[in-house]
């Protein structure tokens, strides 16, 4: 089927679509409550929001959560991720770290 231009805007596909990234990482010994709180902060002001991205997802046992560019219709890149894995690589608190490639942030595929 081919969509118009207004169409694949509104369904984030061709030249609108928006790519993300899945991260992982296992803690490497267990966090009270304002060691988790400083980690997330730190982990949001330093990596995420300082080289424009977005963050869903959470750290508790774990960290589990998906990246993507902050601004309407933009992508991650390769950059992003790859400070993002040295970024998480450099802490000591994180283990087992896993970024995955990029995919489509919409609809789950690359």
């Amino acid at each position: 089927m081919k969509h118009n231009r207004r169409q694949r805007k509104k369904l984030h596909i061709g030249e609108f679509r928006e790519i993300g990234f899945q991260v992982t990482a296992d803690l490497s010994r267990a966090l009270n409550e304002g060691q988790r709180y400083a980690l997330i902060d730190a982990f949001l002001e330093q990596c995420i929001e300082a080289n424009g991205m977005l963050f869903g997802g959470g750290i508790n046992r774990d960290m589990d959560g998906y990246i993507v560019a902050d601004g309407k219709r933009k992508s991650a890149t390769e950059e992003q991720r790859a400070y993002v894995r040295q970024w998480l690589e450099g802490r000591a608190e994180f283990t087992a770290i896993r970024v995955d490639p990029l995919t489509d942030a919409w609809y789950g595929h690359d």
